[in-house]
């Protein structure tokens, strides 16, 4: 019959074999069409499935985290249909998939770097977590960031505002940029160009904060003021270090070897700071008006009252709390100045030199008062790092300031226009000056 004939048993092998295999092939499911489903899985919803776009087929098995109950199906539902539209975008488009902000700022607080992020930047990333925590970042619309940031910092200065947003900015580059694309643009906030630059152009007149005058505030600073002036000026500490990070067996009073060990610096390292004889003076007197000086472990600093000072709550600046003690001396040197300077122009006045004692006046008003008018204890850092840098060590700047980087020293360095002067004059001039040779000379 024009078939080959095989022994019967091995016809029934396979007649058995063939009838097994299309007995399990009827029995399998039906092959699942493209796209995400969700089933469940030890307890838990889970994505499962393949993509077909664009001549390309992808594969997707994950978890969503979610219990697997009735209430949390739409849920589910909802995650389903992000996961799908992240992945057409991603082929279609090139549009990398966003993350909720929640997980974003984690990876930004926990992220490595050189310099820890202060404690004040990182509770304004949590603020951030607790307002957009759940959405994900490409659907964070720039009219909401704007709102947000108005709203937050209703009230306050400018200069405030623009740090604000300067922080916000930066965590949201820092989530455009790759391998992470998690932001497709970045919002466009609107800015105060003078707010920004007002910090930096006062701070450059920290070369005429002179020794007399420095003198003088402190001379008239509260008696628990006068120490933390004394260092602040001899090694540029932030504020929040001098008063926090310091215990009393951090300061070491032996002559020729006076030194300051600060521990809770922004950088987040320990630095061992030199103190100045002068400043050392006064804080032989501040320690005998601080007493109990038995206490190594207490604060080094205290308050009026002789307490230490309480750390301030999350996203409180820590100068807040010696803000009043400061500006209670700036208003006395101020009040000094200027019964020092009328007097003088009084005197001027009664020898018949009405236009010199005007001039003295305007000079002293335009010059040291307007100068203490802005004066910040963050004033002493840029003093350091203008005045260490003057003399030509670079090493040793960075190592009192406690800086880690020497751009950030450039950054707090400023220009001295008559130190400028004197170290042009200091340059080697040439020995024979060569005068241009007649034309009739250059012919020949």
């Amino acid at each position: 019959m024009g078939r080959k004939r095989i022994s019967g048993a091995t016809v029934g092998v396979d007649q058995a074999g063939g009838r097994a295999r299309r007995a399990a092939t009827s029995r399998q499911p039906a092959r699942r069409p493209p796209g995400l489903a969700i089933v469940e899985r030890d307890g838990r919803f889970h994505l499962s499935g393949r993509i077909r776009i664009k001549g390309r087929s992808i594969r997707v098995r994950q978890s969503t985290s979610l219990a697997a109950n009735a209430a949390n199906r739409d849920a589910a539902e909802e995650l389903r249909r992000q996961k799908e539209q992240e992945i057409r975008d991603a082929v279609l488009w090139g549009i990398r998939p966003s993350v909720p902000l929640a997980v974003a700022a984690d990876k930004y607080l926990n992220r490595s770097r050189k310099r820890p992020l202060n404690a004040i930047d990182g509770h304004r990333i949590k603020e951030l977590d607790t307002k957009f925590g759940a959405r994900r970042l490409n659907e964070i619309t720039e009219a909401e960031w704007v709102g947000f940031i108005d709203k937050r910092m209703a009230g306050r200065a400018a200069v405030t505002r623009e740090r604000y947003i300067d922080l916000v900015h930066s965590f949201l580059a820092w989530c455009k940029e790759r391998p992470r694309q998690w932001l497709s643009e970045l919002p466009a906030f609107d800015r105060d160009r003078e707010a920004r630059q007002s910090k930096e152009s006062r701070a450059r007149r920290v070369g005429e904060l002179r020794p007399e005058l420095i003198a003088l505030l402190i001379a008239h600073a509260a008696p628990h003021l006068r120490g933390q002036m004394a260092i602040l000026w001899s090694t540029g500490a932030r504020v929040s270090s001098v008063i926090y990070g310091c215990r009393l067996c951090d300061y070491l009073a032996a002559p020729g070897r006076e030194q300051i060990t600060y521990h809770g610096t922004k950088p987040g390292v320990r630095v061992e700071a030199a103190v100045h004889p002068w400043a050392a003076a006064a804080m032989a007197e501040f320690l005998a008006w601080r007493g109990r000086l038995e206490d190594r472990e207490g604060r080094l600093f205290l308050t009026d009252r002789r307490l230490p000072y309480a750390k301030p709550k999350p996203g409180k600046a820590a100068g807040g709390q010696t803000k009043t003690a400061f500006k209670g001396m700036v208003r006395r040197t101020i009040a000094a100045l200027r019964r020092e300077a009328l007097v003088e122009a009084a005197s001027l006045r009664h020898t018949g030199q009405g236009a010199a004692a005007r001039s003295h006046w305007r000079a002293v008003r335009d010059g040291d008062i307007a100068l203490l008018t802005q004066l910040t204890p963050h004033w002493f850092r840029h003093l350091l790092a203008t005045t260490l840098l003057a003399a030509g060590d670079l090493r040793s700047t960075m190592d009192q300031g406690g800086w880690l980087d020497a751009r950030s020293v450039m950054r707090y360095a400023h220009d001295v226009p008559a130190r400028r002067r004197q170290l042009v004059g200091q340059m080697a001039a040439p020995a024979t000056f060569w005068p241009r040779a007649p034309a009739a000379a250059r012919k020949q």
